[in-house]
């Protein structure tokens, strides 16, 4: 398996060779073409005037007659090779005397022969040597009678091509290496950062939730060591919470497990004979019994919950009906309690909603209030419209929720005081069934004023 490091090393190293090929091929190019385009103009225009010189002053007399004499005066203005040949494709003269008197073939002449000026680049024949030859028309009257050609080597320029190209390749091999070790140095900056990052997963995924990933730099590797400690903060902060849950949970059901097993032995004395006590101590079992089946309940409720196996029973629900049902349940315990249950419910809408699942977030709610509102406290339960909600208010005086506390009471295991009962999920799961119902479950409070707790439901 190819490393990150391999992989980021040969892409940089792919881009300057892709880069350096591509300004060196362009380069090589643009230099021949350069070179060539000087040359090419060069030949041209000596050959236009040559042409002219002719054409002026020296067209009285025949070509063959007065070859050597042009080959004089042309050769003079530029240092080439000059050939002089009829309408017959003959060399009549040639200022190196290496093609006097015999024929050439080659493309440019046959053009200079209809009459246009043309260029040819290509091998000399002798000598291998790469050359330009430009052949201009010379014409009597519009006639052309022969043909001017100027043949240069393009040796040197190409060995001055090649030159450049050399040193550019030098170059590039210095930009090549000091771009390995720059390209070296800076996959470390990367690679070291996702290594520590690695390293500390690795941990985690082994349980050691305790160590942290060192960032380094503000980048996408330093928001992933970001997120993997707040990870790792949070499920020690869940399992802390789960720690406390089962702590909570196992005090709860031990105790009316304890009156249970208690009075239940009690009743098997024989010597026990007293009826009015073997009622009471029946109706703790009984009582105990249902406060242990309303927990396995709720924990039952809150697995289904986490798993995604609850489904609601829509149906049309008389809410006014509902919370007047709730309240009379409550109604006793309130006044053991010393607690007023104040109601102004308006003529309110019937709403489709699982029954029992609201019942069960109602009654969660008012429990929560009855249980953190001192003797003498009030509690009031009143309605309200918000567009397309029909809210209902759960409002007392009781010692509120520290704000620190209160973004927490509808997270799963919370429990603001360990001491009270409860599991803490009972908001959590109220908070579901809100989801589930496409409703809100707001809660609003102050210390030592009270808490007001806000349930949604669309109409």
């Amino acid at each position: 398996m190819k490393s990150i490091k391999s992989r980021i090393i040969v892409s940089h190293l792919i881009v300057i060779l892709t880069t350096i090929l591509i300004i060196g091929g362009a380069l090589y190019i643009g230099i021949k073409n350069y070179y060539y385009s000087s040359i090419e103009d060069i030949l041209i225009k000596n050959a236009h005037i040559s042409s002219d010189v002719y054409g002026k002053y020296m067209s009285n007399k025949k070509l063959e007659v007065i070859a050597d004499d042009l080959i004089k005066s042309f050769s003079q203005s530029i240092n080439v090779e000059v050939q002089i040949i009829d309408n017959n494709g003959l060399v009549l003269a040639d200022s190196l005397s290496v093609y006097t008197l015999s024929k050439i073939k080659s493309s440019d002449i046959e053009k200079a022969l209809y009459g246009s000026t043309a260029v040819w680049k290509g091998k000399e024949r002798y000598t291998s040597e790469n050359i330009m030859a430009v052949s201009e028309p010379l014409k009597v009257r519009e006639n052309v009678v022969g043909v001017l050609r100027f043949v240069t080597s393009l040796e040197e320029v190409n060995s001055l091509i090649n030159k450049n190209i050399i040193t550019y390749t030098l170059v590039a091999l210095i930009v090549i290496i000091i771009s390995t070790v720059v390209s070296i140095l800076i996959s470390k900056t990367i690679i070291y950062p996702i290594k520590n990052v690695t390293d500390t997963a690795k941990l985690m995924a082994k349980g050691e939730f305790s160590v942290r990933a060192n960032k380094k730099y503000d980048d996408e590797v330093g928001s992933m060591a970001d997120t993997l400690n707040y990870m790792a903060e949070e499920i020690l902060k869940n399992e802390k919470l789960k720690n406390d849950f089962i702590s909570s949970v196992s005090h709860e059901l031990r105790t009316p497990l304890t009156s249970i097993k208690g009075w239940a032995l009690t009743l098997k004395l024989k010597e026990f004979t007293d009826v009015e006590k073997r009622k009471a101590g029946l109706d703790i079992i009984v009582e105990e019994s249902e406060r242990l089946t309303s927990l396995v309940e709720e924990l039952l409720d809150f697995s289904r919950f986490q798993s995604g196996r609850i489904t609601l029973n829509i149906e049309e629900i008389n809410i006014e009906e509902l919370l007047l049902s709730i309240l009379k349940q409550m109604q006793p315990r309130a006044k053991r309690n010393k607690i007023s249950l104040k109601v102004n419910l308006h003529k309110l809408p019937i709403i489709k909603g699982d029954r029992n699942r609201l019942k069960q977030v109602f009654i969660n709610i008012v429990d929560n209030a009855l249980k953190f509102t001192a003797e003498g406290g009030c509690i009031s339960i009143y309605t309200d419209f918000d567009d397309d909600y029909l809210c209902i208010f759960v409002e007392d005086n009781g010692i509120g929720i520290k704000p620190e506390h209160l973004k927490k009471v509808k997270d799963k295991f919370f429990k603001a005081d360990s001491k009270k009962a409860g599991s803490g999920i009972g908001l959590a799961i109220c908070n579901e069934i809100m989801i589930l119902h496409e409703g809100k479950l707001e809660i609003a409070s102050s210390i030592q004023l009270g808490t007001k707790v806000k349930v949604c439901l669309k109409f």
